[in-house]
């Protein structure tokens, strides 16, 4: 990020655009004076005060002040809020006369991060905040509230107190090793190593799940052409989103839509027909929908039940077989079939992926979420890995030490207890200003 942390710093919290209420918010040292320079009274701290802001002689709204003092703020730091009429003129006006004050343009995330650089969040809940702002359904806004409240972070910070005070042990071994002083056994040693390495190859398996219920799922619809595809996502999304004729190959390219299904949001992969196809066009469609198959979280293959399967049919590992067209011809015995046109069977095969997503997708609180929690849970279960080995080995105590800081550095990466410069700019960068 770039600017002093001292910078008295100024942008909207709330989104551009015209609404009942919108709020601007100041922080750092300047925050006070420069609130005390457009109101006629500065008001108590932590009390909301309704007052008039003015600068050079002319009005600018009327506003509701909430003065907060370091360290007892969101960032740690002094800071104000303006609660303001939602006109984006006057959200313009506000933050031009607190720049012209001494204030600079906050740059996004910058509020959130200097929260974390004075400890009233870690990392892993300043990236909830972000995750739960983004969220599109019940369950995501779960799970970030859940991080959030420090569900992860907590986990974390165990398994590393847990390191540290092996560490600690050993260091001690090692500062007294001629007076023959034995702080931790080797026993005890490997059984907290061989705990910890537990607990986090647990955390590692909850990446899978954390990722899926943050990002969203894809699903593709297969099934060789007049299958019924294009009917079902259209009305699966509740939309003539997908052209749907009698003529074999309509569909060449892929057709994406996103609803919800237990809980998450599901983009759904409409495709065309898998066959052998001289047409050059319907051939880069067929290829892109196998394609997007490799890829897909949940792949639905659907059988006309008037054709049946056919050697010509392809199949997918974990496909979801749906026969359609039951409205005419019955799927065989204990297989799932609908109808589009007499809504028949479609109930039960909502039914079917709302489970399948739960079972396989869904997330609890305290899971990891990004790329950047799962690398740091790796390079831990490494770590530790090694010392174990090492433990078992024999090996002296520096040894076992050094990969033991391996993975508490590690962890302390994760949560922000270590900080790196091009971790925080890669992920503050990606908030929105003014959080």
């Amino acid at each position: 990020m770039n600017g002093a942390a001292l910078d008295t710093i100024v942008a909207p919290a709330t989104p551009v655009g015209r609404s009942a209420l919108a709020i601007v918010r100041l922080d750092g040292p300047q925050s006070s004076a420069i609130l005390a320079s457009l109101v006629s009274t500065l008001p108590a701290i932590r009390m909301a005060t309704h007052l008039a802001l003015r600068h050079d002689s002319t009005s600018l709204d009327d506003a509701v002040v909430v003065r907060y003092a370091a360290p007892h703020s969101f960032t740690g730091n002094d800071l104000v809020e303006l609660t303001l009429h939602g006109n984006p003129l006057l959200i313009s006006r506000v933050v031009s006369a607190c720049v012209s004050l001494g204030a600079r343009m906050a740059e996004p995330g910058e509020f959130t991060e200097r929260a974390v650089l004075n400890g009233k969040l870690d990392l892993v809940q300043a990236e909830s905040i972000a995750d739960l702002i983004n969220a599109r359904t019940a369950l995501q806004a779960k799970l970030s509230l859940g991080n959030l409240e420090g569900m992860l972070s907590r986990t974390a910070a165990a398994i590393r107190e847990s390191l540290l005070f092996v560490i600690s042990r050993l260091e001690a071994a090692l500062d007294f090793s001629e007076e023959g002083y034995d702080f931790i056994s080797r026993a005890d040693a490997r059984s907290r190593v061989v705990a910890a390495l537990d607990q986090t190859r647990a955390l590692s398996e909850t990446w899978r799940r954390g990722s899926a219920t943050t990002q969203g799922l894809s699903a593709v619809i297969l099934g060789r052409p007049n299958a019924g595809k294009s009917t079902l996502l259209n009305r699966l999304v509740g939309s003539d989103r997908a052209i749907v004729t009698p003529i074999p190959g309509t569909t060449r390219d892929i057709v994406r839509e996103t609803i919800e299904i237990g809980g998450l949001p599901v983009t759904i992969a409409d495709t065309a027909g898998l066959r052998s196809s001289a047409d050059v066009v319907e051939g880069i469609g067929i290829t892109r929908a196998r394609e997007a198959a490799r890829t897909a979280d949940i792949i639905l293959y659907l059988v006309d039940a008037t054709v049946g399967l056919t050697a010509e049919d392809e199949t997918f590992p974990d496909a979801l077989l749906v026969y359609t067209k039951t409205d005419l011809a019955p799927a065989p015995p204990g297989e799932l079939g609908i109808s589009v046109t007499a809504e028949s069977g479609v109930a039960d095969l909502l039914a079917k992926l709302d489970g399948l997503v739960r079972e396989r997708f869904v997330a609890e609180g305290g899971s990891l979420v990004n790329e950047r929690q799962r690398l740091a849970v790796a390079a831990c279960s490494e770590a530790l890995q090694e010392s174990l080995s090492a433990i078992e080995a024999g090996l002296d105590e520096q040894m076992i030490v050094v990969d033991l800081y391996r993975a508490s550095n590690a962890l302390g990466l994760l949560t922000g207890a270590i900080t790196r410069e091009e971790v925080f700019t890669e992920i503050f960068t990606k908030f929105c200003i003014g959080k």
